[in-house]
């Protein structure tokens, strides 16, 4: 289990835009994150690594997109109903999403 706010701070399907919430295929869709994964429009990445930091969490991924395997590093910052991801071997450049549900729901 993870400490502090827990994963389920970031647990959850996430899109750019509320209308994708609502579309089940196609490049506009919303990610799904576990615990154990991020899946996509044509990618999945498995969370190899994860730490907590003092606002949120970093991750090291595996991702595979397109029959191509890289490694990445993730930092996800949840509030309530957003998520930023920022992408830490891009040039730090970050991405803010909106909660659609919890994988529960």
């Amino acid at each position: 289990m993870l400490s502090g706010a827990g994963p389920v701070s970031f647990v959850g399907r996430w899109a750019a835009e509320a209308d994708w919430c609502f579309n089940p295929r196609g490049d506009r869709v919303p990610i799904e994150i576990t615990t154990t994964e991020l899946r996509g429009y044509e990618n999945r990445c498995e969370i190899q690594r994860i730490t907590e930091i003092s606002t949120g969490y970093e991750a090291a991924l595996k991702c595979e997109s397109e029959g191509e395997a890289r490694y990445e590093r993730l930092r996800m910052i949840a509030t309530k109903q957003t998520l930023v991801l920022t992408w830490l071997d891009r040039g730090d450049q970050a991405v803010r999403l909106i909660r659609c549900t919890t994988l529960a729901d």
